[in-house]
């Protein structure tokens, strides 16, 4: 999809978005207004042609109301009716918008052009081809445009290694896309470790979660190294790549393990995060790692009652082999010290006790640092990819204590998404850390998950912002 940024389109098909009780300068659409044969509610539409020209006229509803949900239900009807007209290409003023609206225009029209159709015999035929913003501060505009594609690129990449089935996305077929993902810039580079230096490191929290599994577990390292200054400390984002969860020993009821391919939801936000900063190719020192582990079952299983040791020393009693993310995550924590990070983020699809505190549209944030979880709230407020500040309330540290091993896995049934975040917290005292719960965010629903590929928007924000 070719999106350009122009003062006037030569194309004959054009987008006009209209406000509730506001005229139209397109004389069909306001004859379809004045008789009541068009509404323009949110995401209204009406076809129709004047002096030879095609005209889709979109709902905005109240003028006063306008906000990003409103627009992006309303792109989503847009290219609906683009695609049942077969228009693959058009022309939209965005003077009635604002070019402050014009990042959300661009996403959301990307992401209503996604389809997973990769693993059907039948292929979608339509696409959009050409896309020209119509604007009077074009160069301004090119820029947002830039950004927008970068990031709704990397909010489907991740869309789909989410939505594709674990005997696909294995964890050799992760690792295979973190190398073609750092090959692609000429700032990337890819380390990663496979079971044997794990076993060597002492990480025996990650090997205990992948033994049940035929799959190598890794911890791949993706290293995009484009400051200035190339002893700046890097970012260090963390994502959970559990690849298939079963529960373990602990095994999930048959209802919750259709969505469970999805449990790598925090892995892909980084694949997709890293994705939009190499598209974008932004001055800055970024690491990616990844835990790429599958939870199943065999004699070999780790249970309930035993006792690992993790990278740091710090012993921990299974209470729950379910609550195997924490385990992958903790050796990862602190494998990427060595990197001396200047922040860490961990992108986790943790709790089912986050959807129940938060729904499935908002992103759970934990923190050590008040400034980091500041920077992260602020650039969740501009990508409009929402998150809510949580608690590491102390004395829920209560709820972890082991009788028999320094720390238990899981906290009981209070609190369950604090209690995780505390676990986490033991494994992260070196260094400025955050952690996203996107349990709810990365996938609506859970009997028949679609991946939406979040919080990609909020990441990619963030590290813009820190190259400002």
């Amino acid at each position: 999809m070719q999106i350009n940024a122009l003062t006037q389109s030569p194309l004959q098909n054009e987008i006009v978005f209209v406000f509730d009780n506001d005229n139209s300068t397109i004389t069909t659409i306001q004859t379809a207004l004045t008789q009541g044969l068009f509404k323009a509610k949110v995401a209204n539409t009406y076809f129709s042609v004047d002096n030879g020209k095609n005209y889709l006229a979109v709902g905005l509803g109240e003028k006063d109301k306008l906000n990003t949900n409103a627009l992006r239900k309303a792109v989503g009807a847009l290219y609906k009716q683009l695609k049942s007209f077969n228009i693959d290409r058009f022309a939209v003023d965005t003077k009635l918008i604002g070019d402050n609206h014009i990042r959300t225009f661009v996403e959301a029209l990307i992401n209503a052009a996604y389809i997973f159709d990769q693993l059907k015999s039948e292929k979608e035929t339509f696409k959009l081809t050409q896309v020209d913003i119509v604007t009077q501060s074009a160069s301004e505009v090119a820029n947002e445009i830039h950004i927008a594609q970068a990031v709704a690129h990397g909010q489907n990449y991740a869309k789909d290694l989410k939505n594709f089935p674990a005997n696909i996305c294995t964890t050799d077929y992760l690792l295979n896309e973190a190398k073609k993902l750092m090959d692609s810039s000429e700032h990337g580079t890819l380390h990663y470790i496979g079971e044997d230096e794990m076993h060597k490191l002492g990480m025996g929290c990650i090997t205990a979660v992948g033994r049940g599994s035929s799959m190598p577990s890794y911890i791949a390292c993706m290293e995009y190294r484009a400051s200035s200054n190339k002893d700046d400390k890097p970012i260090v984002l963390v994502g959970k790549g559990l690849v298939y969860d079963t529960g373990g020993l602990c095994l999930k009821p048959w209802q919750s393990m259709g969505s469970m391919k999805m449990d790598m939801g925090g892995a892909a936000a980084v694949f997709g995060t890293m994705k939009a900063i190499v598209e974008l190719k932004l001055p800055i020192n970024i690491i990616g790692a990844v835990a790429l582990v599958e939870n199943s079952i065999d004699g070999d299983s780790y249970r309930p009652g035993d006792v690992l040791t993790s990278m740091k020393g710090i012993t921990v009693e299974i209470g729950n082999t379910d609550a195997e993310g924490r385990l992958a995550l903790c050796d990862t924590l602190t494998y990427i010290e060595r990197y001396d990070p200047k922040v860490v983020i961990d992108i986790a699809t943790l709790t089912g006790a986050m959807v129940i505190s938060l729904g499935g549209d908002i992103t759970g944030l934990f923190g050590n640092n008040d400034a980091l979880v500041n920077d992260i709230k602020l650039a969740a407020e501009e990508s409009h990819d929402h998150a809510w500040h949580m608690p590491l309330h102390q004395a829920y540290h209560e709820q972890l204590k082991s009788e028999i091993a320094d720390v238990y896995n899981i906290g009981g049934p209070a609190a369950g998404s604090i209690t995780a975040a505390l676990f986490l917290s033991k494994f992260t005292e070196k260094y400025t850390w955050a952690h996203l719960d996107v349990a709810g965010s990365a996938m609506k629903g859970f009997e028949k998950a679609t991946a939406t590929g979040r919080p990609v928007p909020m990441l990619t924000q963030y590290i813009i912002n820190q190259t400002k």
